[in-house]
């Protein structure tokens, strides 16, 4: 199951757990021990299986019509299995509903090809970041929805998470 978590709850912390261990560790970054007070706006969102989180994504809006995704990671044992794939689609319909006409995100040399393959371009020239190669991409989405539809699915998500514990 894909769905939006709160920032600061044990969820996602379960997914900064994953961010440390699969993006912190080969970039040669030092882990994350505090709570990042720079993504309480952000929009956390995570993969869970039988209530463990396996993939984690945070979506950022940088203006009206800008949405950036960000610390994409899924658990090695569960890669291969749709659940990046399920969790970058649920993030674009979010940014649809949020008003971004375009999302933009730095991938890592390993995943250019999986970003490529859902429509993302690159839009520059690849540079390194630590011990890893990255590329900054770009999709645009079109989209009539406005924010107040976002609103309201925000809202369903949480109480469904009151209510499933």
């Amino acid at each position: 199951m894909v769905k939006i978590i709160n920032w600061n709850s044990e969820a996602y912390w379960a997914g900064v757990q994953l961010r440390n261990e699969l993006l912190k560790s080969s970039a040669g970054k030092e882990w994350i021990k505090e709570l990042p007070l720079n993504e309480e706006k952000d929009i956390h969102m995570t993969a869970m299986i039988e209530g463990n989180v396996v993939g984690t994504l945070i979506l950022s809006k940088k203006s009206r019509t800008i949405g950036q995704i960000k610390q994409v990671a899924i658990n090695e044992v569960h890669q291969g299995f749709g659940i990046g794939k399920k969790l970058l689609e649920f993030a674009e319909k979010v940014a649809e509903l949020m008003g971004c006409q375009i999302i933009i995100l730095n991938g890592r040399m390993q995943a250019w090809g999986f970003y490529e393959h859902f429509g993302y371009q690159s839009i520059g020239q690849a540079y390194n970041n630590g011990n890893v190669v990255l590329k900054t991409f770009e999709k645009r989405i079109y989209t009539n929805k406005k924010i107040e539809s976002f609103k309201f699915i925000r809202y369903i998500t949480l109480k469904e998470m009151e209510t499933n514990g």
